[in-house]
């Protein structure tokens, strides 16, 4: 997926929201992208941060306790700040005048996977957590238009910001696709978060979306 059109996935038609009646949710219509303007955000000069650069975690994975080190990432103009494992993952940040999105991309081993990514989408035109329900489940909203088949729904999900989860597959030719999108509502931000992963990343890869997500904070 070019850099360009992975922006914000799910752009789509709800007038509420952005105005964007004619666009499908993914952004890409028949193999083609929406190219939108994209600014490359300014990361905050780390050194003003309270928050120490790198910090330890300790995951689990196939059984296996392991030590990993996590890089902070803060993007200044939405306030907004998380850690990730820097040895699995590469951030990336775009902008248009429909919102901002922030992207974590699987590049293990320096291999980069455009397939395999937690993404937060802050749409200009989300003011709070109904909007987002729609803009997500709506006939034409996120879930439907990527083709994506619900495979459960909660609310008991351990993150402070999260008010709902769902669970996704998606079968390309030979390959399943997962992952979830979360709904969040937080310190006056209305977003969503998307993991999108292949099936055979599984193991690994939800101990380490979760750091991510259990890291997320604004500074107001």
């Amino acid at each position: 997926m070019n850099k360009r059109g992975y922006l914000i996935t799910g752009i789509l038609a709800l007038s509420t929201l952005v105005g964007l009646a004619n666009r499908p949710a993914n952004g890409i219509e028949d193999g083609k992208t929406f190219p939108p303007t994209q600014t490359t955000l300014k990361v905050v000069n780390k050194a003003k941060t309270q928050k120490p650069v790198t910090k330890t975690a300790t995951i689990r994975v196939e059984g296996e306790k392991s030590n990993i080190t996590l890089r902070l990432y803060e993007q200044s103009s939405l306030q907004f700040s998380t850690y990730y494992p820097a040895n699995y993952f590469v951030s990336e940040t775009s902008s248009s005048g429909e919102g901002t999105g922030v992207r974590f991309i699987v590049n293990a081993g320096g291999i980069k996977n455009d397939k395999a990514y937690v993404h937060f989408a802050f749409m200009n035109g989300m003011k709070n957590i109904g909007q987002v329900k729609t803009f997500v489940n709506g006939k034409r909203g996120l879930i439907a238009s990527n083709g994506w088949r619900v495979v459960s729904r909660t609310q008991r999900v351990p993150y402070r910001w999260a008010k709902e989860k769902i669970s996704f597959q998606q079968r390309k030719g030979n390959e399943i696709i997962q992952g979830n999108v979360y709904l969040g509502e937080y310190k006056g931000k209305a977003f969503y978060v998307i993991s999108h992963y292949p099936g055979e990343y599984g193991d690994g890869f939800g101990p380490r979306e979760a750091l991510i997500l259990e890291n997320l904070d604004f500074a107001r």
